[in-house]
């Protein structure tokens, strides 16, 4: 699946509250800081298609950008 500039940049964002992310099947992307006391939810374009977790979300956009 190919991501869309404006996700990576939402992905960026959430990297400075959280650097681990679960994303849930749909459409929008969700994250919580640790102390919880920052929440932010986003709506992309991209539909996924399951379920799946990102330990290191920095590293895997350091990853994309090769």
């Amino acid at each position: 699946m190919k991501l869309s500039e404006s996700t990576i940049t939402i992905l960026k964002n959430f990297s400075s509250i959280n650097q681990s992310i679960l994303v849930k099947k749909g459409s929008k992307l969700r994250t919580i800081s640790v102390m919880k006391n920052i929440l932010a939810e986003a709506t992309i374009k991209e539909e996924f298609t399951k379920d799946f977790a990102i330990y290191d979300l920095k590293q895997f956009l350091n990853g994309l950008g090769l």
